[in-house]
């Protein structure tokens, strides 16, 4: 599961691109707090700190440390600049463990088949939109591909998925597969309605940038 890792954010009255620019070269990223019906706050946050919560530890869920308390937060979207390494701007929802959300995990695939069949290996769906508690949201849902064969795919439907977790995708649509070459292949089957995925974004307009206007 991602680990929950603490971050300290402060407050920031300043808004607009110049203000957000200035705050990147001191080494913090703007964001935004919002949810549970409370008022959105403009925060900072550490650019290191945040990005090792994201590429170290995996981290959906955070304790927002802010005002000298915590509030458990899901990072709901994250825009990176046109290189995709430096975070540029960051939303935080306001949410409670035990309530249940909809967010989008990647799929990984281990070992190799152990007999082909003259076949090569096809994943229709790299990633998965899933609901599940917040506190048990899956660094990733995994397949063991050992014994995959010519002829008989993995289905959403055969997963064997974390407790808790229910996929959205229709049970139907395969995941994986091995096929012969130059066979056409289905495309997968969409999500349920409202599934909207959660969003880790590249470079897009912030909210900063849209105060300029």
């Amino acid at each position: 599961m991602s680990e929950s890792v603490i971050l300290k954010a402060t407050a920031r009255t300043e808004r607009g691109s110049r203000a957000a620019a200035k705050l990147r070269k001191r080494g913090f990223v703007p964001g935004i707090l919002y949810g549970h019906k409370q008022e959105n706050i403009a925060v900072a946050v550490p650019a290191d700190a945040l990005d090792r919560a994201i590429r170290v530890h995996h981290a959906r869920v955070l304790d927002l440390e802010l005002n000298g308390r915590c509030e458990t937060v899901l990072i709901r979207e994250v825009q990176w600049d046109y290189l995709g390494k430096s975070l540029i701007h960051v939303d935080f929802e306001r949410k409670d463990r035990t309530e249940l959300v909809r967010v989008t995990v990647p799929v990984e695939l281990r070992n190799t088949p152990k007999a082909t069949g003259g076949g090569v290996l096809d994943q229709p769906l790299h990633t998965l939109h899933i609901e599940c508690p917040l506190g048990n949201i899956p660094e990733a849902i995994r397949i063991d591909i050992t014994n995959l064969t010519l002829g008989a795919p993995i289905h959403v439907r055969e997963l064997q998925l974390p407790e808790g977790v229910k996929v959205l995708e229709s049970p139907d649509a395969v995941v994986v597969q091995l096929k012969l070459p130059g066979m056409e292949v289905a495309p997968a089957a969409p999500a349920e309605p409202g599934a909207g995925p959660e969003v880790i974004k590249k470079e897009k307009k912030t909210e900063d940038e849209a105060d300029e206007k």
